[in-house]
């Protein structure tokens, strides 16, 4: 989450008044994050979270994100439920741009992940693919290695030599080079539903040890499986010197099989996977480092942190023959 689209209290008490769910108290930017401009709303009825689509989400997509928190919801999964306003529309306007309005969830993210964490994150996930596996809907993933090319391409014209030097000699070389291995072995036939896509830390909410919710369903979309499982091995199986963590990911396996078996084909891909998601992780920081404007109220991620991840899951799949599609 983050704050491209600046508000007074005068924008929110009048957007306010196209629900019934109370009267404003206060309200605050939440900074974390860089896709969309998010708000914590504090209203007579309670707490509320406001979010703003900014240019990166095709209005098109906006159903696709408030239909699954519902789906969600009614299976009695723990996320966001979207708020209808009086005329029981979900999306509305904010300032010319789409807006939505969803409950806020009690919990906070954690800084400090443990063992037990990441066996309750796999099951979580696990819980969440199940519980989305008869939702009718879908959307082609807006960042999947069909994709990674261009993303590529605009790194090499955007980011100084200067910047990437410092990063990594090289760096764009690497890159290439590992999108163009994954693009080679990729597990197409693997099952494919509805995945997050987003899956990390700062997206969980505990309480006294127990998840409680999940969030920022706005990368969530249609692929496969075992690559959101992925995404969740880079994001939380690594300390904080971004060293690999062998516990912590066998208890996120072990959370996610307790719900959702993995099969054969998806335990064999998942390292491959796993370089993917690091890879896809390094390209769209990398580019935001450079690309994200000065003025806009976001606390941006060091692409170092998928350097040294991409580095150990290409290091690991180098030892494993995979057959060319």
């Amino acid at each position: 989450m983050a704050v491209y689209t600046n508000l007074n209290e005068g924008h929110i008490i009048d957007f306010l008044r196209l629900y019934d769910i109370g009267e404003l108290i206060s309200f605050s930017g939440i900074t974390e994050g860089i896709e969309n401009s998010n708000f914590h709303i504090k209203t007579s009825n309670g707490n509320y979270i406001l979010t703003i689509f900014e240019k990166r989400v095709d209005i098109k997509d906006i159903p696709f994100f408030i239909k699954i928190m519902l789906h969600l919801n009614k299976n009695g999964y723990y996320c966001p439920e979207p708020i209808c306003d009086k005329n029981n529309k979900f999306l509305q306007k904010l300032k010319g741009k789409p807006t939505i309005v969803v409950n806020f969830l009690e919990g906070k993210s954690k800084n400090n992940v443990t063992i037990e964490d990441c066996n309750q994150v796999g099951s979580s996930m696990g819980l969440m693919h199940l519980s989305s596996k008869d939702f009718e809907l879908q959307r082609d993933n807006s960042l999947s290695i069909k994709g990674w090319q261009t993303l590529i391409k605009n790194c090499n014209n955007s980011v100084p030599v200067n910047v990437l030097d410092k990063l990594q000699p090289e760096l764009m070389k690497d890159i290439q080079n590992s999108f163009d291995f994954v693009s080679k072995f990729w597990p197409h036939d693997l099952p494919k539903g509805f995945i997050h896509g987003d899956f990390f830390p700062d997206n969980v909410f505990f309480i006294n040890d127990k998840i409680t919710g999940v969030i920022d369903f706005y990368f969530s979309c249609t692929d496969i499986l075992a690559y959101d499982l992925a995404i969740a091995i880079n994001a939380w199986c690594f300390d904080k010197q971004y060293n690999f963590q062998d516990k912590k990911y066998q208890a996120l396996l072990k959370g996610y099989n307790s719900k959702r078996k993995l099969s054969k084909d998806e335990e064999f891909f998942l390292p491959l996977l796993c370089q993917a998601a690091s890879l896809r992780f390094l390209l769209t920081r990398l580019f935001d480092w450079v690309n994200t404007p000065i003025e806009a109220n976001v606390v941006l991620k060091n692409p170092e942190e998928y350097i040294t991840k991409h580095k150990h899951f290409k290091k690991l799949v180098k030892n494993i023959k995979y057959v060319e599609n």
